[in-house]
């Protein structure tokens, strides 16, 4: 995957807010059947036993006992059982967003994957459905860690099985013009940017730029810099051979309000978090 590439995909995972509607582990019926719908919440199917098949944008799939669907919201689907011997499946309905935007609609991933750890993803699903039920205090960061493992872990495995191609952006007018803008921002960094000045790249009025921005990765577009800045200024306080300030200076910043920003985000100094960085 090329650095360009990479470097947007994480933009867009750090800013994913993922909640679950729903959980639970089904032997389908007789009536399990579906035609041309498109619906509006993304599904995890994890097949454990029987027969069926799916059709998603009509391309059909027969899934096997072991494999993984990632159904997308707004995509047209079809399903149904082919005997007597219907799908048992761990499922849930979930939300995977970038702002406003779905996750899984800006990003092509393949639909179906080979699990390479069926107890692991097993356990993972079943302890899914057991907090969904729970009406404990800790349950909601129980079950956003178990969906952020278990989407992980897809990705990271539909990366290793897709030969063809590797995981990449869908090409959409949406994604085409804030990547443009993240781009633009990730080779100035070490300059002074406006709302106004990223606004002119996608031919924006700045008032519906800041509101688009902050649609497409949930932060304005101050904050996102501010944080890219941060990112950077992180690897090069690991150079013992620069000063603090000339490392503000890199990331466009006085070096008073640099130490602001960057203590009021890391909860270190520069001068704390270099000592840090060089003793591991």
């Amino acid at each position: 995957m090329e650095g360009r590439q990479l470097q947007l995909m994480r933009s867009y995972l750090e800013n994913t807010q993922i909640t679950l509607q729903t959980a639970h582990y089904t032997k389908v019926g007789a009536n399990w059947r579906e035609t041309h719908q498109v619906p509006d919440i993304t599904r995890l199917y994890y097949i454990r036993e029987g027969e069926g098949w799916i059709r998603l944008r009509n391309r059909l799939y027969h899934p096997k006992p072991g494999q993984l669907l990632l159904l997308p919201a707004g995509m047209r689907l079809s399903y149904g059982r082919l005997n007597e011997n219907g799908f048992g499946k761990y499922w849930c309905h979930i939300t995977a967003a970038v702002g406003e935007v779905n996750l899984f609609q800006m990003l092509e991933l393949p639909h179906c994957i080979d699990v390479r750890d069926e107890l692991w993803m097993e356990a993972k699903f079943k302890a899914l459905v057991e907090q969904y039920s729970n009406p404990s205090l800790t349950a909601p960061l129980r079950i956003k860690s178990l969906l952020l493992e278990i989407i992980s872990a897809y990705m990271e495995q539909a990366m290793e099985q897709e030969t063809e191609r590797s995981l990449r952006l869908t090409p959409t007018t949406e994604t085409g013009k804030i990547n443009t803008v993240l781009q633009y921002v990730d080779e100035h960094l070490q300059e002074q940017m406006t709302v106004d000045e990223l606004a002119r790249l996608v031919h924006f009025h700045p008032n519906y730029f800041m509101q688009y921005f902050k649609t497409m990765l949930g932060l304005s577009p101050i904050a996102y810099i501010n944080r890219k800045r941060m990112e950077l200024a992180k690897v090069l306080l690991q150079d013992s051979g620069r000063t603090v300030t000339d490392v503000a200076e890199q990331v466009g910043l006085e070096l008073y309000y640099f130490s602001r920003l960057f203590k009021k985000q890391t909860g270190l100094s520069p001068s704390e978090y270099r000592k840090n960085a060089l003793l591991r």
